[in-house]
């Protein structure tokens, strides 16, 4: 039948034996490990912590004024649909309906109907200036507070929402912690 030399039959039984050595190392020595999967069933102390809440009061040209209960980051549009939606007077592009709301926020949606200065969140009692409202001119009357830096909390505002703290005027640029803390008298954050 076949006939080897006995060069051939040592080539042939070197490649088996390679062949073996591969299938041993793959299966004995370095077998699969499997991954198991562990489902853990939750217990008490690991229950699903609750959302965050937040209080918004709503004024002005909406259905039902009020306030309103909402998940931490509700926007201001949401905050109007919870009111049952603006009037048909209402002026809903005066407002930044896009914005982020925080416990204790006031909207007032104008209208028509609404008088003059209702429209405005109502400046603090105490002579602060509340720089979540406040215009570049009102910013510049603050000490330190240029019409760069005014610009500069203006263009922050608009472009990352309402500032939450009085220590949040530290992200505006060339506004430092000294800075901050020289104006906290002065500012109010409503």
């Amino acid at each position: 039948m076949f006939t080897f030399a006995r060069r051939e039959l040592l080539g042939a039984l070197f490649l088996a034996g390679l062949l073996v050595a591969g299938l041993l190392l793959r299966f004995v020595l370095l077998p699969d490990k499997e991954q198991e999967i562990v489902l853990v069933q939750p217990t008490e102390q690991q229950a699903p912590e609750e959302e965050k809440m937040i209080v918004v009061h709503v004024s002005g040209a909406v259905k039902n004024p009020g306030v309103y209960t909402l998940p931490d980051g509700s926007r201001v549009f949401e905050v109007i649909a919870s009111a049952g939606g603006a009037l048909p007077e209402a002026n809903v592009h005066a407002l930044n309906l896009a914005e982020a709301l925080f416990d204790g926020k006031k909207i007032v949606v104008p209208g028509a109907k609404l008088q003059e200065g209702e429209g405005q969140t109502v400046p603090p009692q105490d002579g602060r200036i509340n720089i979540n409202s406040a215009t570049a001119v009102e910013l510049e009357k603050l000490p330190g507070i240029g019409p760069a830096r005014a610009g500069a909390i203006v263009r922050e505002r608009e472009k990352n929402g309402s500032f939450r703290q009085v220590e949040d005027l530290a992200r505006v640029s060339g506004i430092g912690p000294k800075t901050v803390e020289a104006l906290r008298e002065y500012v109010a954050v409503h």
